[in-house]
């Protein structure tokens, strides 16, 4: 039998160790990608693995209709972080996306979903219907019909597009897969108050951006609140969880899961989260954020630790050579390099990093055009 795989694998590893993993020839590597943004603490943390084991020993999954302490010490850190009301906890980022816009449809009255242009939101049906790339959408059409897209920072797209037919507008502060490209002030300032204006509900998906961009929303730096807010990828530190955030209830029997809220994952929430706080390892990211810079790179962008190294020259020799040279790097697009490293990456490895890129690429495209 043969996995169904959205990627060639690269390497097999076989075991991590802070910022370390080696691979199964016993090389080893820093990961500068953690599994996507996933291991915000790194691998093997010893106080989230000795938490993590007791409750494994203890109660895995209780089902949705049974109460368990984890879901209570799960939000009483949550609520150190961020004032909503209401949260609704899923199983990976897209189906956070998937209960958003249901919400929204849901709470509104109202079907329209408007997007952004190079967005990303997920691969299933209703996630994928607001995700922008045509090599992941043309061949599941039809896809889910109400939703539409606007050029991402546009203003005026954003005033023509919003009206009292919109459910919800939805957008990444920071673009991931679109190149980590930040969403400028007065875009999202617009998206607040047109959306408020026309009686329609923002959404800030932060999946990605969420805990690395030196507060614990990406969105926190606009100094606005969404209406409904998405996060997956760091929040449990490697466990399959996703969190929705409201400040209005569903209707019981509306929407949920199986595994959702599981004592396991709600564990590894609460534990992420404790540590993240106590060791000020959201604050700390502001300070990590390197930039890279030679003749071929044109910029970089994002916010902490969720950096996007553009440059004139398409990357994948640059990510492979890394790859040899013991770092491993990801995509965003064929000309960015997508770095989101765990949280608990020093300045001095950070910055060993940076010249190991920088050296990489002078290597391989030369210091000059």
């Amino acid at each position: 039998m043969r996995e169904m795989s959205l990627y060639r694998k690269r390497l097999r590893l076989v075991k991590g160790e802070g910022i370390y993993v080696w691979d199964s020839q016993g090389k080893k590597y820093i990961d500068l990608i953690a599994g996507i943004g996933v291991n915000v603490l790194g691998h093997n943390h010893p106080e989230w693995v000795s938490e993590l084991q007791e409750q494994l020993e203890k109660l895995v999954v209780a089902g949705p209709m049974f109460d368990h302490e984890e879901k209570y010490e799960m939000l009483e850190e949550l609520e150190k972080f961020v004032t909503y009301e209401y949260v609704y906890i899923g199983n990976s980022g897209t189906e956070a996306v998937e209960a958003a816009l249901k919400f929204a449809r849901l709470y509104t009255g109202r079907k329209e979903i408007i997007a952004m242009t190079n967005a990303f939101h997920g691969r299933t049906m209703g996630a994928l219907s607001a995700t922008w790339k045509p090599k992941y959408r043309e061949d599941f059409k039809p896809l889910v019909p109400g939703f539409k897209h606007i050029p991402f920072n546009d203003v005026e797209a954003a005033k023509e597009a919003i009206t009292t037919e919109t459910a919800a507008v939805i957008f990444e502060p920071i673009q991931g897969e679109g190149g980590v490209v930040p969403a400028n002030e007065e875009f999202v300032k617009t998206l607040r108050d047109l959306t408020e204006d026309k009686g329609a509900l923002l959404i800030a998906d932060e999946v990605q951006s969420g805990l690395r961009t030196g507060k614990f929303l990406a969105i926190e730096h606009y100094k606005v609140e969404p209406d409904i807010v998405t996060m997956g990828k760091g929040i449990g530190n490697g466990v399959p969880v996703s969190l929705t955030l409201t400040n209005f209830d569903v209707e019981r029997g509306k929407h949920g899961s199986t595994f959702g809220g599981n004592p396991l994952a709600c564990k590894a929430v609460a534990v992420t989260l404790r540590i993240l706080r106590r060791e000020k390892l959201i604050e700390k990211a502001a300070e990590k954020f390197i930039e890279i810079k030679g003749e071929n790179v044109v910029l970089t962008r994002g916010k902490g630790l969720m950096i996007g190294i553009v440059m004139k020259k398409p990357v994948a020799k640059v990510v492979e050579e890394l790859q040899n040279r013991g770092y491993l790097v990801h995509t965003a697009g064929q000309r960015v390099i997508r770095l989101l490293p765990p949280l608990i990456i020093s300045k001095d490895e950070i910055n060993q990093a940076k010249s190991a890129i920088e050296g990489v690429i002078n290597d391989i495209y030369g210091r000059k055009n």
